[in-house]
């Protein structure tokens, strides 16, 4: 039950970060001087290629853990303002890779081994909201989503579940260029549990460090 209360209080966390300091405006209420990118109804279309060399001891216990994730994402600007713009966010993960060395842990009296591997996932985050600062073609900003990833097996440890919730909170910039293309770097905090759905939930933290690029479409 620890693990699931830490898992809803980061969604929390993560839509409040988001939320909260935005002022929602109308795109029309920019000065006609501001060469912005994002006006509301914007659509882009993104892939990006997220990495996390190694994994960490926060919420969740499992370590020295690798994730590599390929995203597909959708992104609808709904507000515009002169400071900030608010976007909601939809992924598709046609490819999670997760590497784990052999490990030995000691469950209920008993030795638990957990071979080395490379599992192969896939997965969704169907709710994210992305907010952009500045209005201007070098903009930095704050993300978050939730969703869940499904593995070929169990993980992060064998005894636990193939299928996983997760978070995410990240910072990063993205670039945009005349040609209507958003370039795209940042960090994101990910957290990976079963909810308790499962024996055990050792939960996985990554520090992940992605890039990508999306295509613009304004309405």
């Amino acid at each position: 039950m620890l693990h699931r209360r830490r898992f809803v209080s980061a969604v929390v966390f993560v839509f409040s970060c988001l939320t909260g300091p935005f002022a929602p405006a109308q795109a029309g209420e920019l000065p006609p001087h501001l060469d912005t990118p994002l006006t509301a109804g914007s659509n882009e279309f993104g892939i990006w290629a997220n990495y996390s060399p190694q994994s960490f001891v926060f919420d969740g216990t499992s370590r020295d853990r690798k994730l590599f994730l390929a995203n597909l994402q959708y992104a609808r600007t709904l507000l515009a303002s002169r400071t900030a713009a608010l976007k909601y966010t939809v992924d598709l993960i046609p490819l999670a890779l997760e590497n784990q060395p052999t490990q030995f842990y000691l469950v209920n009296g008993k030795t638990l081994r957990n071979p080395a591997a490379t599992i192969y996932g896939t997965g969704a985050n169907p709710i994210g909201l992305q907010v952009n600062f500045g209005a201007r073609r070098v903009e930095p900003f704050l993300s978050g989503s939730v969703g869940f990833l499904y593995f070929a097996r169990q993980v992060p440890v064998v005894g636990s579940s193939q299928f996983n919730y997760t978070a995410n909170l990240g910072v990063g910039i993205e670039v945009f260029s005349h040609s209507g293309r958003w370039f795209t770097v940042g960090y994101k905090y990910h957290h990976l549990s079963n909810a308790e759905g499962a024996p055990l939930n050792p939960g996985l933290d990554s520090n992940m460090f992605y890039t990508g690029f999306s295509l613009l479409r304004r309405k």
